[in-house]
């Protein structure tokens, strides 16, 4: 029960925060050079996510991550859906983890 509160507690504190943003900050009045950066807001974070799950502080790599993130990469950068890039990936972590 206290995970559930301190989820909805923490849903509710970020919607209250984009609202405010979206409202005070208004996208039009912000700076050109930060216009053009927002695009590439999203991507970074992600990538800043991805190489945090794949690279732990504790320094234990597990190549079966290693190789399902390089072949779901793969796999999207050549032109495949996301559907195949999430399937190539996760197919390899599970034949590394049954091998």
């Amino acid at each position: 029960m206290t995970a559930l509160i301190a989820s909805l507690g923490a849903a509710a504190a970020s919607y209250v925060l984009r609202i405010l943003l979206i409202t005070l900050v208004p996208a039009p009045r912000l700076p050109a050079a930060v216009r053009r950066c927002l695009p590439h807001v999203g991507p970074a974070v992600l990538a800043a996510l991805v190489v945090a799950a794949l690279f732990p502080p504790s320094g234990r790599v597990q190549p079966a991550f290693l190789l399902g993130a390089a072949l779901t990469g793969t796999v999207a950068w050549r032109g495949g859906s996301i559907v195949q890039a999430t399937g190539a990936g996760l197919c390899a972590v599970a034949i590394w983890q049954l091998v």
